[in-house]
């Protein structure tokens, strides 16, 4: 089933019929020169259609074409406004892309002698002059085939993206308090690992204080722990454990016996295996995302030292 296709929202005056007429034509135009279709309001009268068709559709629109038509003198001022509606939707768009991080496509015609107020005084927009439709449109005829994909991802496209992402996590060593596990995205997005926590395996009793190696280790100061789209990177930490020591009492404090003097207790076990499970805390495009593997590793308790197999 083929996706919707994103919007371009269209703000033009609707007082005159000329003016609903260039709207309409407008939308056709985004529909024709690109993958995009026009989104023209029509008059709302209530604050319900006014929330879900009007701001909504701003919101979740890729593109801005502002038509501004004079609205008439200011009186006691010699001064011609446009529709006070068009320019509270040019701060709602400005919001979106400054504050929220949404950058949009964005076409502006203001009609000659439109004087310039509000929020329009502190943006650094390109406005076209315009006397007639004719002129918008031709303008738009050379503008709009540059339009073609998205200056950002919509959120429900970021969680899609997000949630494709596959990664595989393996120790490679350790010593003491120090760990060092790879971690390899196989996806076509960079992720940014965040936190990272050491189990030990219990499918009965998953991420429990009795089955924790490690405290969680956090990313460090002016340290980035950036994984590349289609990359492998080791990650060291400090787990703020001896983590050997950890996982000997986790194994059950297995012991080593001595078979040519009937099983005589020699002491702790040098080497044994135990199965061990990481799990990364992530972000995927401002996206919150848990990963996890269970990998075995080989342990040299006397040594303190761990190493993955």
């Amino acid at each position: 089933m083929a996706e919707p296709r994103k919007t371009v929202f269209i703000s033009c005056g609707q007082y005159a019929p000329e003016e609903r007429e260039l709207g309409k034509q407008v939308c056709e135009m985004v529909a024709k020169y690109t993958p995009f279709e026009g989104y023209f309001a029509e008059n709302q009268t209530t604050l319900r259609a006014l929330s879900e068709n009007v701001l909504s559709r701003l919101y979740e629109s890729v593109g801005l074409i502002v038509i501004m038509h004079h609205r008439g003198k200011i009186e006691g001022r010699d001064i011609t406004r446009a529709s006070v509606w068009i320019e509270q939707e040019v701060a709602i768009a400005t919001l979106m892309e400054q504050i929220l991080r949404r950058p949009l496509h964005v076409a502006l015609f203001v009609q000659h002698g439109t004087a310039i107020e509000g929020i329009r005084q502190q943006l650094q927009l390109n406005a076209v002059p315009f006397t007639t439709g004719e002129e918008v449109i031709a303008q738009l005829r050379e503008e709009l085939p540059s339009w073609t994909e998205p200056l950002y991802q919509g959120d429900e496209e970021r969680r899609r993206m997000a949630d494709s992402v596959i990664l595989s996590i393996k120790t490679e060593n350790g010593h003491h308090r120090n760990y060092t596990i790879q971690v390899e995205n196989h996806s076509k997005f960079d992720v940014e690992v965040k936190c990272i926590f050491l189990w030990s395996k219990d499918q009965t009793a998953k991420f429990s204080d009795s089955q924790k190696v490690s405290k969680p280790a956090f990313t460090p100061d002016n340290v980035r722990w950036s994984v590349p789209a289609q990359r492998s990177i080791p990650i060291q930490f400090d787990a703020q454990e001896d983590v050997a020591q950890r996982l000997w009492q986790l194994a059950g404090t297995p012991q080593d016996y001595d078979p040519r003097s009937g099983g005589r207790l020699l002491g702790s076990s040098r080497q044994f295996q135990i199965e061990v499970r990481v799990a990364l805390r992530c972000e995927v495009m401002d996206i919150e995302k848990e990963f996890e593997e269970i990998r075995t590793v080989q342990v040299d308790f006397v040594n303190r030292q761990i190493t993955g197999l």
